[in-house]
């Protein structure tokens, strides 16, 4: 990711890199010594200690004086024209606080059953934090990612908060940048469908977050509401049978398509992250007193 960026085309004494580091136990600050040593841009490498991307982005803008900002993961790689581009849309008027760029999967990429990656092709209810842009003065009035929640959602608090505050956003097609793709398994889906409570954390601080992101206001995604009433089909199914057919708008949108070379695993799987996310909710919902499924 360092050598994409000094391949941008905004002159390097144009800008300053800041790598925040949030504590890894392996040989990563090695590394990113390495890196500081032998790089031609002006690159400071710092430590954030508390765990997640709220505080670790935070780290690093706050220790900058740089009047704009622009946040990219280390599993993102930009295109040269990344910073000019975003830059540009942040200066072409002020009232403008947040700027989303481009980011895709590289071409080529092979997708498995559970492969993590991001693709922001415009404007996004979540403000997605690894190819973003800020005006510093948006990050100072807000108070910057919320460290409350920490990780899964830090990003998308902030973008509204920001909205709130009276900024207006914008998105930069040339701001392009491409993620990783990773097969991340089901466990680590497992794992993030219980962070589902911070969604209604959010959605009960930022009301337009719950009308722009929702499938419709009282359901999450599609699949939480089919999972919820199924879930109530099979448990009204021993005292009357006919609830069970409350299950097959369910398995109808989650089984996978014939010829799937695992489909009744797959289908498994799918049906544990779901519960994990029903249970994630439950969880939020009742923390912040806001019925969502």
């Amino acid at each position: 990711m360092v050598g994409a960026l000094e391949r941008q085309t905004l002159p390097a004494d144009r800008f300053d890199v800041v790598i925040v580091d949030n504590a890894s136990p392996d040989d990563t600050p090695v590394r990113i010594a390495a890196l500081v040593a032998e790089s031609p841009l002006r690159i400071r490498s710092l430590v954030e200690t508390k765990r997640g991307p709220a505080a670790t982005r935070n780290t690093g803008w706050r220790s900058s004086a740089s009047p704009l900002v622009a946040f990219i993961d280390d599993d993102c790689v930009p295109e040269p024209g990344w910073l000019a581009a975003g830059f540009a849309a942040l200066d072409a008027d002020e009232r403008i606080g947040v700027v989303q760029g481009h980011t895709d999967k590289p071409a080529g990429s092979v997708l498995g059953d559970w492969t993590l990656w991001r693709h922001v092709s415009g404007p996004t209810p979540y403000f997605e934090g690894l190819n973003i842009f800020y005006r510093r003065d948006a990050l100072e009035r807000t108070g910057g990612f919320d460290e409350e929640i920490g990780n899964y959602g830090e990003d998308a608090a902030l973008g509204w908060a920001v909205l709130e505050a009276g900024w207006q956003r914008d998105y930069a097609a040339d701001a392009i940048a491409y993620h990783d793709v990773e097969e991340r398994g089901v466990r680590y889906h497992l794992r993030t469908g219980l962070l589902d409570r911070n969604v209604a954390r959010i959605a009960k601080r930022h009301p337009q977050f719950r009308r722009d992101a929702f499938w419709q206001p009282w359901a999450f995604r599609r699949e939480n509401a089919a999972f919820t009433i199924a879930l109530a089909g099979l448990l009204l199914t021993p005292w009357r049978r006919s609830a069970l057919l409350l299950v097959l708008p369910y398995v109808r949108l989650r089984l996978p398509p014939r010829g799937h070379p695992r489909r009744s695993r797959f289908l498994f799987e799918r049906v544990a992250v779901d519960a994990a996310q029903f249970a994630g909710m439950r969880m939020g919902s009742l923390r912040y007193r806001l019925a969502v499924l």
